[in-house]
């Protein structure tokens, strides 16, 4: 195993891409600090070289080691997490673009929050969502999803009563929207049986109120604005189920909201105070002196919902950049630095 210099720390490099440190130790995702010590305290007297006979006990618990001093410090921790989300972004973005555009190219959701009232819509959490839908898949409805039997009931005259099909639409909103609320207009278009057997298509739009804190995957429904019912029974509902828009800033890490915070070399070096944005109102924090890449703040409390009550937190992680195109005052000034610093960036590398 190749051994490095002293003072030189692999751990403030890019992590090894197909390593997954929580597997390694057998935690989930979301496992506590209390929880990670607690599962390698077990892997280390099961693999200790000194008492393990397995013959690749060294070589793990050197692995299980490494796991765990990046899993136990938060810094690490979170730059590990976020790396991660980061490969996993650049090869899911074009699938979920194309997921997102066929569930949503009817109906359309335009937002805003100057639309008037609209209709009140009754909250479902995601996890009652297995109850809304017919053992039978969906079928698709110019746009959206059908799904549900049709309820009949014996009518005075002999004839039946059918209740109208439900409708399942997508209502896309901000990551902001998801806190303050928005409302929502669905343009529904569906196919409905006509007169001598033929079919009828019919457009209308419907508004809906998203609630302040909206859950991603989150269903609402409107009563009474799904299919029309038949021989005078009653409409069905339309579902509205909450997508959270993608960022052109944060990224989401479950219910943690991260972005890179971008800072100047001299603001790294000497310190800076700086305005950050958030899902509300910007929010002022203090970088301190030396700072470096990959340093983590944490604002808790500032992220998405949880659909169990709360909120994630907010994660801004600092990135050095420099000037794309200095002018020849600011190179003379980083080559004075150069010639004056006895600052080594690459001092551990041998």
């Amino acid at each position: 195993m190749r051994r490095t210099a002293p003072g030189y720390d692999p751990l403030e490099q890019r992590f090894p891409v197909q390593t997954d440190y929580y597997e390694i130790l057998g935690v989930t995702r979301s496992a506590s600090p209390e929880e990670i010590k607690v599962a390698y305290r077990r892997l280390a007297r099961r693999y200790h070289p000194d008492t393990s006979r397995d013959p690749g006990a060294e070589d793990r618990f050197k692995e299980i080691t490494l796991a765990y001093q990046v899993l136990r410090d938060m810094d690490k921790r979170v730059r590990y997490d976020l790396e991660a989300m980061e490969r996993e972004l650049e090869a899911t973005e074009r699938e979920l673009s194309a997921e997102i555009d066929a569930e949503t190219a009817n109906p359309t959701v335009h937002l805003g929050d100057t639309l008037p009232p609209a209709p009140a819509a009754d909250t479902i959490p995601p996890r009652l969502e297995r109850d809304l839908r017919d053992e039978s898949p969906p079928a698709r409805r110019a746009g959206l999803f059908r799904f549900g039997r049709r309820r009949a009931e014996r009518t005075e005259t002999g004839g039946e009563r059918v209740r109208g099909d439900d409708y399942e639409a997508i209502a896309q909103i901000t990551l902001e929207e998801a806190i303050r609320g928005a409302t929502a207009t669905l343009a529904v278009a569906a196919t409905e049986g006509g007169a001598n057997g033929g079919s009828e298509r019919s457009a209308r739009t419907v508004e809906v109120r998203v609630p302040k804190l909206a859950v991603d995957g989150q269903r609402l429904r409107i009563k009474g604005q799904g299919g029309p019912g038949a021989n005078g029974g009653p409409p069905g509902d339309l579902y509205a189920k909450v997508a959270y828009k993608r960022h052109h800033l944060f990224r989401l890490l479950g219910t943690d909201v991260w972005f890179y915070l971008p800072i100047a070399p001299w603001e790294a070096v000497l310190g800076a105070v700086v305005d950050i944005p958030t899902l509300e109102k910007p929010f002022r924090i203090h970088v301190p002196a030396g700072a470096t890449s990959g340093k983590t703040f944490r604002l808790p409390g500032r992220g998405l919902p949880k659909p169990d009550g709360g909120r994630g937190d907010l994660l801004a992680c600092l990135r050095i950049i420099t000037p794309e195109f200095p002018t020849e005052s600011e190179k003379q000034l980083y080559l004075q630095l150069a010639r004056g610093s006895r600052f080594n960036a690459r001092r551990g590398f041998g």
